[in-house]
Order: structure tokens, then C-alpha cells, then sequence
């Protein structure tokens, strides 16, 4: 077995604390995508420092996103770091850490929808990204409540080996998760993010896939990521237009 066919653990600095409206959906591990798309297998296992088993990923999944998310910060001129985060109600979230670095965050349940669906992944990471690059989360922020911020614990090392994980941070907190964006937030956020996609060679049809699965998949289990994504048959009538308009 290579270095690269080993876990990934995640070594958790004392849990994680959340003082974030009842809305939000806490997460207790957080792998950075960078260390898993190495991987030489089909199958990632994360696991914690103590071996139990918490998530088998699809490393083919993991290299897309990373691929896609590389991608789209050529064109945005902006650097983020991808996050996979435990989760089984879908959700994704944009975020800056305490060192002012900008993070992306997606969950397992959402990484069940976006499956190997390079231009749906192209439309989400392109949206949060959007919404880092235009602020919309310290503008928001700006006038919310400060017990609003959940602070997770915690450092990422890459398999049994302990190799560090590029410094993600052993100390992350995040202020933007429970964000919820005006609709003039989500539309700035849609269009730019539907460009950007485009630019990088992506289909702006992918947004209309995504939330099209996202809305009808919470007609039947709690969607935290409607609590900041707010979906439904306007909004995908809406991005079906945007996607016309920015098809060749």
C-alpha cells in the first residue's frame, strides 16, 4: 500500500462548539480536499485518529472538485480552500477563517447530489465563491449578532503516516455557515458564478440541475442549505434563463 492508498484521520483539538442559530447544521470533522483528490484508489476511507470509520468517498468525485475548484479560482482571481465536512442533510457554506482565508465548505449528503456532475460541482463552487469575492458574508455580518459564529476545533493530517495537511488551520472559525443572504445576495452570487463556470469551460446548465435535485429532494428531508440558498420553481426558471443567455 502507497502513502496515498492510507486513511486520511482527522485529529479533532478538543470537539467543536457552536453557538449558531438552531437552523445550522454543526459539523465535527473537516478534510481538505487538496490531500484527498491524491488519492491512487477509486475509494477513500476518512477515518478519525482512532481508526472508526467515518466516510468512504469516490476519489474519482474528489478530483473533480478539486479540478473544478482550481478551475473557477483561475478565473475569479480568488484563492480558496475546499472543505469536505461531515453532514447528512445537504448543505454547503463560504466562509473566511480567522487568518482571513477563504473556505468553501461541502457536506457528505451534498456530495450524494453533486455526484460526478462536473457542471453541477461548477455551479456550486462557483456560487459560494461568488459570495466571497463580492463580501456578502461580513456585509451581512456587519449587522448580525456575534453569537452567530461557530468555531470548530480541530487539524487535518493525511493518513496514518501523520503527514501534515498543508496548515489548514487547528483553529477554524467560521463566520459566514448560518448566512442568510438577501435575494439580491443570491442572484449577484447565481450570475457571477454562472460566468465564472463558463469561463472555466463548464455548462451553465449545471445550476438548473443542482437545484432543481436540491428542491426536489426537500419535499421530503430538512434542506439547512435552503435556510441561505432559498430554491423552488422561480429560482430555477430564473437560471434556466441566465443559462440561455450564457450558452454558445
Amino acid at each position: 500500500m502507497n502513502r496515498y492508498q492510507a486513511l486520511l484521520l482527522i485529529i479533532v483539538a478538543g470537539g467543536w462548539a457552536v453557538g449558531a442559530p438552531a437552523a445550522g447544521q454543526p459539523f465535527k470533522y473537516q478534510w481538505n480536499i487538496r490531500d484527498i483528490a491524491v488519492a491512487d484508489d477509486d475509494e477513500v476511507q476518512l477515518r478519525t485518529r482512532n481508526k472508526r470509520l467515518i466516510k468512504k468517498v469516490n476519489a474519482s468525485q474528489m478530483r473533480i472538485l478539486y479540478a473544478v475548484k482550481s478551475s473557477i479560482e483561475q478565473v475569479a482571481e480568488l484563492a480558496v480552500e475546499l472543505i469536505i465536512v461531515d453532514g447528512d442533510q445537504p448543505n454547503a457554506f463560504a466562509a473566511k477563517n480567522r487568518k482571513g482565508q477563504n473556505i468553501i465548505g461541502i457536506n457528505f449528503a451534498m456530495l450524494d447530489i453533486l455526484g460526478l456532475d462536473v457542471h453541477a460541482a461548477a455551479a456550486l463552487i462557483g456560487h459560494e465563491m461568488a459570495h466571497l469575492k463580492l463580501s456578502h458574508g461580513e456585509k451581512r455580518r456587519a449587522s448580525a449578532d456575534s453569537s452567530g459564529v461557530m468555531k470548530v476545533l480541530g487539524g487535518v493530517a493525511l493518513s496514518s503516516l501523520g503527514i501534515p495537511a498543508a496548515g489548514l488551520i487547528s483553529d477554524m472559525t467560521i463566520t459566514a455557515l448560518e448566512t442568510n443572504y438577501s435575494r439580491d445576495n443570491e442572484t449577484e452570487a447565481d450570475y457571477l458564478g454562472a460566468i465564472w463556470a463558463v469561463e472555466a469551460g463548464y455548462e451553465p446548465e449545471g445550476a438548473v440541475r443542482l437545484h432543481a435535485e436540491v428542491y426536489k429532494l426537500s419535499k421530503s428531508m430538512p434542506m439547512p442549505f435552503l435556510s441561505s440558498h432559498p430554491s423552488g420553481p422561480q429560482r430555477i426558471a430564473t437560471l434556466k434563463a441566465l443559462s440561455r443567455r450564457l450558452s454558445p
